[in-house]
């Protein structure tokens, strides 16, 4: 018995060291999307204020060209960053699989990986509103 709690203890143990681990690693990631999150917004900044900067004194063809841009840039970069939480999220969710295999006592997680990323996702696309920005350059045309 004695043995028992202490293979118990071990085990425990190794779970608390793993999970800790794993915190860390999430929270890499995490900086990771935030970084490149406000890169792209920089980006996304940058190109809008030459837009505003350009739209006062640019005939209406060259301004919807450059909304067009941006719009392409969104949809790429949007693509591209949920195909990649995907993969990451598939990842996550076998890590947290094996995780509850090695011990019953792992405690539940109320949300699901895909649920948090699909949140994240939502999120992103938030903080690039260029569909505005275009709604906004037609009305200056058509007001």
């Amino acid at each position: 018995e004695e043995q028992q709690e202490k293979e118990d203890m071990r085990m425990n143990e190794q779970i608390a060291r793993d999970a800790e681990v794993a915190r860390i690693h999430a929270d890499e990631e995490l900086q990771g999307m935030i970084d490149r999150l406000d890169m792209s917004n920089e980006t996304i900044a940058k190109y809008l204020q030459e837009y505003q900067d350009f739209a006062l004194e640019s005939p209406l063809e060259k301004r919807i060209e450059l909304i067009s841009d941006l719009v392409k840039y969104q949809e790429n970069y949007s693509k591209e960053e949920t195909e990649r939480l995907k993969r990451k999220g598939l990842n996550l969710e076998q890590e947290h699989v094996k995780k509850q295999k090695t011990s019953e006592e792992a405690p539940e997680i109320e949300k699901s990986t895909k649920e948090i990323l699909e949140e994240k996702m939502k999120e992103m696309m938030q903080l690039v509103p260029v569909e505005d920005v275009y709604v906004q350059a037609l009305q200056v045309k058509h007001p």
